[in-house]
């Protein structure tokens, strides 16, 4: 079983035109090729052409059982920030299971105060909110908001939510470690460690510094989950890299689908089944 808990349906090219029914079509095509049975798809903070709107890829998916889906926030644009309301109202149909944060990215903190009716929606529900930590995409966005120090804050602060930090905090391993260490309600991915596939030389770096992360934390088994990003990184080097890191197998099973099932509420049962 495979859990990638970290894809998007997103066009990064921005000289490429595609629907979000292509960019579905070939996110089954890439599960298929890579042995993964379930995708969490997470929305963007904002929609224009290469990103399409959640509504546009809860029609797209169509209650498809391979697929779960995450909804992000746009916070801090007032003529398009998220409609709480509606979120809401997706979240409690069952359309969406999660909330996606992109501090930084948006130009606000993880700690951000006016944050505090998200993650109350969040507790009422039992979904995880998902936090963009570390680098980013974006030469505009503002490294030091996605800091995964901050998660620290709101985990203690509202200790009835679950969140993810995404990319370990890349380039803050050890600064996620500590966060993961001591908060039991904080997991993190292991997606968007690269763009495009890994180099020789800059996949054994990454191997060594997960490793000394989880030489820190304990028991990865049970706060890591696999994701790639995907389509920003790609699923075959990604395999790759998951088995370079040599874990054991209850860690290994934990890490590739047990903790995303438990955190998403999926049902393994439905998982690679049409």
């Amino acid at each position: 079983m495979l859990i990638d808990c970290h894809v998007h349906l997103n066009t990064y090219d921005e000289n490429r035109q595609r629907t979000v029914d292509d960019a579905l079509a070939e996110l089954y095509a890439a599960m298929e090729e890579n042995g993964v049975d379930h995708a969490v798809v997470l929305t963007s903070y904002k929609v224009n052409a290469q990103r399409p709107h959640v509504d546009e890829v809860i029609r797209a998916v169509d209650g498809d059982p391979r697929i779960t889906i995450i909804e992000g926030l746009r916070w801090r644009d007032p003529e398009e920030r998220t409609d709480l309301f509606n979120l809401e109202e997706r979240i409690r149909d069952g359309l969406v299971k999660g909330i996606k944060l992109y501090p930084g990215y948006d130009r606000y903190a993880i700690n951000d105060p006016s944050l505090e009716s998200v993650f109350r929606i969040a507790a009422k529900y039992d979904v995880p909110v998902m936090i963009h930590c570390g680098d980013t995409y974006s030469k505009h966005a503002k490294v030091r908001q996605a800091h995964p120090l901050l998660v620290d804050d709101v985990a203690v602060d509202y200790p009835d939510v679950r969140f993810v930090i995404c990319h370990l905090g890349n380039p803050w391993f050890q600064d996620a470690a500590e966060v993961l260490y001591k908060n039991d309600n904080v997991l993190a991915d292991i997606s968007g460690l690269t763009l495009g596939d890994f180099h020789y030389e800059f996949e054994r770096y990454m191997v060594q510094r997960v490793r000394d992360m989880i030489s820190y934390m304990g028991d990865p088994g049970k706060q890591l989950m696999y994701g790639t990003d995907w389509p920003l990184a790609g699923m075959p080097t990604y395999r790759r890299f998951f088995d370079s890191l040599e874990l054991a197998d209850e860690a290994k099973e934990g890490i590739a689908w047990r903790n995303a099932a438990r955190l998403f509420k999926i049902d393994v049962g439905d998982a690679g089944t049409a």
